[in-house]
């Protein structure tokens, strides 16, 4: 074989290892405050609604991250049960917010 072809062979090889490791920009899921962008419409998921209350525990100056709500069951709880009380919250936080409860006696 001669070098050329070698050359010309590991070249096609490496664009193409290049071009099945890069992922395209259109694959990560978009989210519009609880609702994820499809091509049908906004659709509502626990993704979208996760990473909308870790936006709002950060605008509270909450150091979380969205991969803490998504991974860690108890992060989110801890977060609806302490800023669930805001409005961006509601549709997110329906079953964990302080409003959520039975009234105190």
């Amino acid at each position: 074989m001669s070098r050329i072809l070698q050359v010309g062979l590991a070249g096609c090889a490496a664009v193409a290892l290049t071009a099945m490791l890069t992922e395209p920009s259109e694959a990560r899921i978009q989210c519009r405050g609880n609702f994820q962008v499809t091509k049908y419409g906004l659709l509502a998921t626990p993704y979208c609604e996760e990473e909308q209350i870790a936006f709002v525990a950060r605008s509270y100056g909450s150091k979380v991250t969205a991969a803490q709500v998504h991974n860690d069951p108890l992060t989110k709880v801890y977060l609806c049960q302490t800023i669930g009380y805001d409005s961006r919250l509601k549709g997110s936080c329906a079953g964990y917010g302080p409003d959520s409860y039975a009234p105190s006696r």
